[in-house]
């Protein structure tokens, strides 16, 4: 009989052996690593793994080995990790028991705090941290090498805790490797965005495991089959098999048992069973129906035989190496082959076998599968909702959401369903909609909610159609396209429970209409009205024992506070209501107070302790278990901002640099870093990650964010026309968000003025009146539609223009700007637009280099030299190198000397090949134009360009233009 493919030597995988070692070895050093191992089915990735974890048991590494289960069977979460924290030793089961949350994963634990399945996100994030936690804590006594195989199989929940973890390896001594088929992957395969999510992780590494060559193949086929088969034989299997190991295996054991070879790959799966004697054939397709791995009890109670038939049975199919025996029950060898027998069953013999496997599992997940599979629909209908509440214990809403889907699927087709399941529909839709909500689903979570709206409204209970029109609202409540329908949603909601007494479901209602300006920005508000509506809230709240509504009343009425003038109660009553929140559990409403709280303070000016108590939202979420929760996300977002106001450009970007977070969020992140990037001249980096934004995300304030990074890139690198293109397609997207933030806006409306200024400059050189002309309009059109995203609501306007230090500042200078541009400029506008920047330094050098050079034109050169002199020091200091050149560029022009910059002449005299270069570059022709016209390459004119920047000053080619008509050497 031909040995199994683990009998011998391994074959044709050294090389990507010697990779994995390699890579277990920069762990053990200190650097944590992913290897993803894919390849087809049978093509040996399980083999290669077992080799991996020999060895690193060898060398002392703790090695944690799972596999999924195919999600079409029982659907158990966290199998993977369930089985590799398993293996664990006494003493690190200890280690564990630190973490009491643990014991959902690892049975023996102490038992865990009562959960709550209304915070279901933040239960399952806490899970995953203690997972991270545990496993961090093992690689300080040894490396660890978690593998875990068949990652298309895997659960939701599995495959959102192998994204937490590997985003989070950074310096632990841990590998982690994950097996993954390749050719089940297809277009819609839910492992496709984990895959893409991982591919822009650093640490992260993919072999692809090719089939065998045909010299690999015979050598493999001869060490099977101890170089017993002739020669053409042993060709033939490997011709045949593709260089599939596992089919080389199932052909020499077919060969090798003188039976011919099937023509297909089912038959080929199915002859080694068809070998064995009925009784084994019996035994195999039972277990086939099982789950992966079958109980010897179970399997004794399905099949109903003797005890003496069915171990003769079962040893037959193990010495066949059909099935391998495991500690108290039995597998398939291979995959692969259980399918293949299952899908050969009979319909009836299947049937009946599921309603054997219903009878005696003891899982609810496998009691729904096996229930649904043997027709058994009441049945099939209870244990998906018991199996949902275990998910939801498990803090697995993928699953959950599976399987409540599944029971409303049930739902009409079961006798009295409410009484079978012990629930009601409208229940089960709300909980779907929850669970939708919490792994980003927001358009089924949406669906879910309406359906819930509707089937509440067939019956005569006003309270739940009130509280599923809530669940609604708040399921539309998405900030940046916010819904007219929640105005209409909330009022139904009111005057369904405006007469009744106080319960959870109208003092709910109350605190979502006293925050009626988040659907209604523009409108005239009566503060008083929603300040009544807040404290009714409350006063409902506090009769009902509801104290999480009652806190969020309290972060309402700060904001309140905030608006009629008294920006200290708000920020004490903010902080108060963040306490009380903690010290309830509330911590959705904590991190909102905060996040209030932080706003408040960066709109009075006071940013400072508005990035700190940004940053401890940041690690307060994390805590907590909500690291990329909608106020944590927005807490991050404001933070990469606030930085880049303050000059913390470090800063800026370390807030921005996050991975292994759903796409939306990197995005929304990252995008506000691109303005940091183009000040300081990282225009390559800049491009590359609008390439990753554009590819990744079209979220119209990510994308309009993204135009502005880009539009200051391209004025540095003398291209003030696409400047303005950007902008205007920045406004575009801005026009798309239901509540655009002004000082977008207007940080929009300074850049594009900034261009045309440039681009009208020129121009009046040139005197080019029609450009000119263009540019003025272009300029005022910006500006109208800047204005448009003002605030209507005088307290809104209020709030923010006389208080917004960015929009305080964006403003003057956008005054300036346009005077610029208007061809009017003046010091008084540049100086003011510099006393407005102290809290803003690179607007304020900015302003300082403009100060400068209308000084210098106006003989104000004494004045001017120390505009240049603090100008350029701030620039230095931040790392703004365009801004820094163009300000050297200057001094150099007005002889005005820098502090530790050695002062050279300026050479002005221009070559004429470089003169010729200068006067097409002002046509606006480039490069390859320039080249094309003085029958030269592109490269050359370039160089031509760049000789003629250096002698005159200039830090791009809007300027070399500029300072070469100053000196007359353009007509």
């Amino acid at each position: 009989m031909p040995r199994t493919g683990s009998g011998v030597e391994l074959v044709g995988r050294r090389a990507e052996l010697t990779r994995l070692k390699a890579a277990l070895s920069v762990v053990s050093a200190g650097r944590a690593g992913t290897v993803l191992l894919s390849g087809d089915a049978g093509v040996g990735k399980s083999r290669l793994l077992t080799e991996l974890v020999q060895h690193a048991r060898s060398v002392g590494t703790i090695s944690l080995t799972g596999r999924c289960l195919d999600v079409d069977a029982a659907g158990l979460p966290y199998l993977p990790f369930v089985e590799a924290l398993g293996q664990l030793t006494s003493a690190q089961r200890a280690l564990a028991g630190q973490r009491p949350v643990l014991a959902r994963l690892v049975p023996g634990l102490a038992a865990v705090e009562r959960l709550d399945e209304n915070d279901s996100a933040m239960a399952q994030l806490r899970l995953f941290d203690s997972v991270v936690g545990l496993l961090t804590d093992l690689a300080a006594e040894a490396p660890v090498l978690l593998a875990i195989e068949d990652l298309h199989w895997a659960d939701a929940s599995t495959r959102d805790l192998v994204l937490f973890l590997v985003s989070r390896l950074d310096s632990q001594r841990i590998q982690v490797v994950c097996t993954l088929r390749t050719e089940d992957l297809h277009r819609r395969h839910p492992l496709r965005p984990l895959l893409g999510e991982l591919s822009r992780l650093s640490t992260v590494e993919t072999i692809e495991l090719a089939p065998f060559d045909l010299a690999h193949s015979v050598e493999f086929i001869s060490a099977l089959t101890d170089n017993v088969l002739p020669a053409d034989t042993v060709h033939k299997i490997a011709n045949r098999s593709e260089g599939n190991p596992f089919f080389c295996e199932e052909l020499a054991a077919a060969y090798g048992d003188g039976d011919g070879v099937p023509s297909g790959l089912a038959e080929l799966l199915l002859s080694r069973v068809e070998r064995l004697s009925p009784a084994a054939r019996r035994v195999v397709r039972a277990i086939s129906v099982g789950s992966r791995k079958v109980t010897h009890s179970s399997l004794h109670a399905v099949c109903e035989m003797a005890d003496d038939a069915l171990e003769e049975a079962l040893r037959e199919a193990v010495q066949h190496n059909v099935l391998v025996a495991f500690k108290g029950g039995y597998t398939f060898r291979h995959a692969l082959l259980r399918e293949a027998v299952y899908g050969d069953l009979l319909p009836g013999e299947r049937v009946r076998l599921h309603a054997g496997y219903a009878n005696v599992v003891t899982s609810p997940a496998s009691l729904a599968y096996h229930s649904l599979r043997c027709h058994d629909l009441p049945r099939a209908l209870a244990a998906s909702v018991t199996a949902a509440h275990h998910a939801a214990k498990m803090y697995a809403p993928g699953e959950k959401l599976r399987l409540v889907e599944q029971a409303l699927e049930l739902w009409t087709a079961v006798p009295d369903p409410a009484e079978v399941s012990g629930t009601t529909e409208v229940s089960l839709l709300r909980i779907a909609s929850t669970a939708a909500s919490a792994i980003g689903e927001v358009d089924r979570s949406i669906e879910f909610a309406r359906s819930a709206v509707a089937k509440a409204d067939e019956t005569d209970d006003p309270e739940l159609s009130a509280i599923t029109r809530h669940q609604l609202a708040t399921a539309l409540f998405v900030p940046e396209k916010v819904s007219a329908e929640i105005e209409k949603l909330v009022n139904q909601a009111w005057d369904l429970v405006r007469d009744r007494p106080p319960t959870m479901a109208r003092a709910k209602i109350l605190a979502l209409r006293a925050r009626e300006w988040v659907w209604a920005w523009d409108d005239d508000l009566d503060i008083d009205e929603l300040r009544a509506y807040a404290q009714e809230a409350i006063e409902n709240a506090r009769t009902v024992g509801a104290d999480s509504v009652e806190v969020d009343g309290l972060v309402t009425l700060a904001v309140f506070a905030e608006w009629t003038g008294h920006t200290e109660e708000a920020i004490q009553v903010g902080r108060t209501a963040a306490e009380r929140a903690m010290s309830i559990g509330a911590f959705g409403v904590e991190l909102r107070a905060h996040k209030n709280t932080a706003i408040t303070l960066a709109t009075a000016g006071r940013l400072d302790e508005a990035i700190k108590l940004s940053e401890f939202i940041c690690v307060r979420a994390a805590e907590i278990g909500l690291p990329w929760g909608p106020t944590s996300v927005d807490a991050r977002f404001g933070l990469v901002y606030f930085r880049y106001y303050t000059g913390d450009w470090a800063g800026s970007l370390a807030a921005s640099a996050v991975s292994g977070v759903p796409t939306s969020v990197w995005a929304k992140v990252t995008a506000p870093s691109l303005l940091v990037l183009a000040a300081q001249g990282e225009h390559a980096r800049l491009d590359h990650l609008v390439t990753e934004l554009e590819r990744h995300t079209d979220d119209p304030l990510t994308t309009a964010i993204t135009h502005m990074g880009q539009a200051e890139s391209a004025l540095w690198r003398g291209h003030p026309h696409q400047a303005v293109d950007h902008i205007e397609a920045s406004f575009d997207d801005l026009a798309k968000l239901a509540r655009p933030a002004a000082v977008d806006a207007v940080l929009a409306a300074c850049i594009g003025i900034w261009a045309l200024a440039d681009i009208a400059t020129q121009a009046r050189r040139k005197g080019d009146t029609a450009a000119c002309a263009q540019a003025l309009a272009r300029g005022q059109a910006l500006v109208d539609r800047m204005a448009s995203h003002r605030p209507r609501h005088w307290i809104a306007r209020k709030l923010y223009e006389d208080n917004h230090p960015g929009i305080v500042m964006f403003g003057h200078q956008l005054a300036a700007e346009m005077h610029r541009l208007q061809g009017t400029d003046t010091a008084d506008h540049w100086q003011q637009s510099v006393r407005s920047a102290t809290d803003f330094p690179y607007g304020e050098a900015y302003a300082r280099w403009r100060w400068a050079t209308v000084l210098l034109a106006t003989g104000g050169r004494e004045e001017a030299a120390q505009q240049v002199v603090t100008a350029h020091e701030i620039a230095s200091r931040l790392g703004a190198t365009p801004l820094r050149d163009a300000v050297a560029a200057l001094a150099r022009r007005g002889r005005i000397p820098l502090p530790g910059v050695a002062e050279e002449p300026p050479d002005t005299e221009l070559t004429p090949r470089e003169l010729a270069v200068v006067e097409l570059a002002a046509t606006g022709m480039t490069n390859r134009e320039i080249g094309t016209q003085l029958y030269i390459s592109q490269k050359t004119a370039s160089v031509h360009l760049s000789r003629a920047m250096a002698k005159l000053g200039a830090a791009n080619r809007a300027e070399v233009v500029s300072i070469a008509h100053d000196l007359g050497l353009l007509s």
